[in-house]
C-alpha cells in the first residue's frame, strides 16, 4: 500500500479515507475510523513517523486514527488557516482550505482561486513589501522618522480585515523594485505610514489594509514628485549650468597668473639686456634675479595645475553619476562633458608649455652668463665641437 510521504499530502489522504471523520470539540484534532480493508498498524507507524506533529491519539481497539491537519497546513477554512500566526507573515509553500476545496499551489495555472485566498495572499504580499522597506523588525515592522514620528504595524488580521487591494500590482513593481532609489522609497514610504495613522505609534494590518487604497495613492505621488526631480530634462540643465562654472573656474586658472606671465618676455629682455663682460657679480645676480623668478612663475603655474586637477575630479565624479543612469537618459547628456574634458586638456597643455618655456628661459641666461664671465668659453668650445663633428 502506497501511502504519501508528504504530512500535506497524507492529511488530505486521510480526510479522504477515514469514516465518520469529525473534528474533537473546539479543538484542532480530527478523528475517524480506519476501514477495515486498510491495515491499521501500518498506517499507525507512518502517521507517527511523519514531521510536523501530524499524528494524534490512535486506538487499535476502536481502528480510530488522530491526527493534526492544521499543522500539516489542512484547514477547515481561511479563518482557521489565518489563526496561525506565521502564516499571516509567510504564505506556506502547499495549503488548503478545504470549505472551499482549493489547495496551494493549483494543480493548474487557469484554476480559479477563491477570493478570500486572493485576498489572504494580497495581504501577506503586501505585509512582505513593507517588510523590505521598514526601518526595524521586532516582532513587527517599524518606521521612525524621528523620535516622536514613528509607527509599528503589527502582523494581525483575520479573516474580515480581508477587502480588494486593486492598487497592489502597480504599488509593488515601484516599491519593491531594488535597484533604483531605494532609500528614498524607503522614506517616502515611511513618511506616508506615519501621516496615514498619525498620532497612533501602533497599528495593525487590518489597519493598513483598510487604508491601504489611501497609502498607494499617497505614496505614488510622493514618488512622483521626486521622480520628477530626476528628470532628464532637469539634469541635462544642471549639468549644463555646472560644466560653465567648470570652463569658468578653467579659464580663470590661467587668468590669475596672467599680470605674471606678462613679465615674461621683459625679464627676457632684462637679463640679455643687463649681462656685460667683465662685470661677474653682477652677472650672476641677474642669473640669480632669473633663477627666483622662473621658481615663483613655476610654482604658479603648479599651484594652478593642482586647481585644474580638483576641477577634472569633479567633472569625473559628476560624469560617473550621469553614467549610473538608465542608457537611454544618459546617453543624451554625456556628449555634453566631451568639450569640457577637452578644455581641461588644453589648459594642462597650456601649463606644462608655460613651464617649460620658463625652464629654457633660466637655462639660457646660466648659459649667457657663464660664457660672458669666462670670455665667451662656451661659444668656443660649441664651435670647437660643431667643427669636429661637421668636418
Amino acid at each position: 500500500m502506497h501511502l504519501p510521504a508528504d504530512p500535506h499530502d497524507f492529511a488530505l489522504w486521510l480526510f479522504d479515507n477515514l469514516e465518520g471523520l469529525a473534528r474533537v470539540g473546539e479543538s484542532a484534532l480530527w478523528e475517524g475510523r480506519l476501514p477495515d480493508r486498510l491495515n491499521f498498524v501500518a498506517i499507525e507507524l507512518h502517521l507517527e513517523n511523519l514531521p510536523r506533529s501530524l499524528a494524534g491519539p490512535c486506538r487499535t481497539d476502536t481502528r480510530t486514527i488522530g491526527f493534526y491537519p492544521s499543522n500539516a497546513d489542512v484547514y477547515e477554512d481561511i479563518q482557521q488557516l489565518l489563526g496561525v500566526a506565521a502564516n499571516r507573515s509567510h504564505i506556506p509553500a502547499r495549503f488548503t482550505v478545504r470549505d472551499s476545496g482549493f489547495s496551494h499551489p493549483a494543480v493548474t495555472i487557469t484554476a480559479a482561486v477563491p477570493k478570500p485566498i486572493a485576498q489572504y495572499m494580497d495581504a501577506v504580499r503586501l505585509l512582505s513589501i513593507l517588510d523590505k522597506l521598514a526601518d526595524v523588525r521586532n516582532g513587527g515592522l517599524l518606521f521612525v522618522a524621528s523620535h516622536e514620528a514613528q509607527l509599528t504595524i503589527l502582523p494581525e488580521f483575520d479573516r474580515g480585515d480581508l477587502c480588494p487591494l486593486p492598487s497592489l500590482p502597480r504599488f509593488a513593481v515601484e516599491f519593491s523594485n531594488e535597484e533604483s532609489h531605494v532609500d528614498q522609497k524607503r522614506s517616502i514610504i515611511r513618511t506616508t505610514l506615519i501621516e496615514q495613522f498619525r498620532p497612533r505609534r501602533s497599528v495593525t494590518m487590518a489597519d493598513v489594509l483598510a487604508k491601504f487604497e489611501a497609502i498607494a495613492t499617497d505614496a505614488r505621488h510622493s514618488l512622483a514628485m521626486y521622480m520628477a526631480e530626476f528628470s532628464v530634462a532637469k539634469v541635462r540643465g544642471e549639468v549644463e549650468r555646472q560644466n560653465l562654472d567648470d570652463t569658468i573656474s578653467l579659464n580663470k586658472t590661467l587668468a590669475d597668473i596672467q599680470n605674471q606671465l606678462l613679465a615674461l618676455p621683459a625679464a627676457i629682455l632684462l637679463a640679455g639686456a643687463t649681462i656685460k663682460g667683465g662685470e661677474t657679480l653682477r652677472n650672476y645676480a641677474v642669473l640669480f634675479g632669473v633663477i627666483v623668478f622662473t621658481i615663483f612663475i613655476w610654482i604658479l603655474a603648479s599651484n594652478q595645475r593642482h586647481s585644474i586637477d580638483a576641477i577634472n575630479s569633479q567633472i569625473a565624479r559628476r560624469k560617473s553619476k550621469v553614467e549610473t543612469m538608465p542608457a537611454g537618459s544618459s546617453a543624451s547628456i554625456l556628449p555634453l562633458f566631451t568639450t569640457l574634458e577637452d578644455r581641461v586638456t588644453k589648459q594642462k597643455y597650456t601649463l606644462c608649455f608655460i613651464k617649460c618655456v620658463i625652464s629654457v628661459v633660466v637655462v639660457s641666461t646660466a648659459l649667457a652668463v657663464i660664457n660672458v664671465n669666462n670670455d665667451g668659453a662656451l661659444i668656443s668650445m660649441l664651435k670647437r665641437t660643431w667643427a669636429y663633428f661637421a668636418g
